[in-house]
């Protein structure tokens, strides 16, 4: 089974939930693939029992989905899914942003974001850059917001839905790798609200927060068709 890490065999059955989500939202398990209860078991060299509730608490979350007498597999992104995700966080994001403004506190929040613009610049040019590095990085600089704001809470709750949306936005980045214009996409955030722009942050979160859908748009329906559920025809 592609994906699954040969160098771990032995590690504790407790683990096999998180490395299992680990492994589908870096896509190393892609969309659609099919995982087997007994080869998991035997490359963790456990016994079924902990394979078996780490797939049912990952079917619970929508990870995997078990089909009776067929076997199971890691859940198809589903675009519906995706885009009410992204208007979520537009939405959300937008109005961290004018409550930053309102707080008074944009020159703090500024050189934290700076911050985490310098370090990825420098992952860039590390020669260690992978897709997921910089989605970690790219993560921290929305994360920020909300952090400032107070409202942790609601970051955690997006990070709860995003079993479709953490998955797209590492498509978009491992086959595009277009670091450098995301990097820019939050220089824009940036300095719209040093500029105190309400107009210019609201134009700079959806532009930023749509990118993937306007880049992955053909890749969609053809290359990347078989990752996604097909709308009814």
């Amino acid at each position: 089974m592609n994906g699954l890490q040969q160098h771990l065999i032995g590690m504790s059955g407790v683990d096999i939930y998180a490395k299992l989500k680990d492994d589908i939202l870096t896509l190393k398990l892609k969309p659609g693939q099919m995982i087997s209860e007994n080869e998991v078991a035997n490359i963790y060299n456990v016994s079924r029992t902990p394979v078996k509730n780490a797939f049912l608490r990952l079917k619970g979350e929508k990870y995997i989905e078990i089909i009776p007498q067929k076997g199971s597999y890691v859940t198809l992104l589903d675009m519906k899914s995706i885009k009410d995700i992204i208007y979520m966080r537009s939405v959300l994001e937008t109005d961290a942003l004018n409550s930053i403004l309102d707080m008074g506190i944009a020159s703090t929040v500024l050189a934290g974001l700076s911050e985490i613009l310098n370090r990825q610049r420098a992952l860039i040019k590390s020669g260690m850059l992978t897709s997921t590095s910089f989605y970690e990085v790219d993560n921290e600089f929305h994360h920020r917001l909300f952090t400032y704001t107070g409202r942790e809470r609601l970051w955690d709750v997006i990070q709860d839905c995003q079993v479709y949306y953490a998955r797209f936005r590492l498509l978009d980045t491992m086959t595009t790798s277009r670091y450098e214009d995301l990097i820019v996409e939050h220089e824009r955030i940036a300095s719209a609200l040093e500029e105190q722009d309400r107009e210019a942050l609201k134009i700079s979160v959806f532009d930023h927060l749509h990118g993937n859908i306007r880049v992955l748009s053909q890749k969609i329906e053809s290359e990347f068709r078989e990752y996604f559920v097909q709308p009814p025809y």
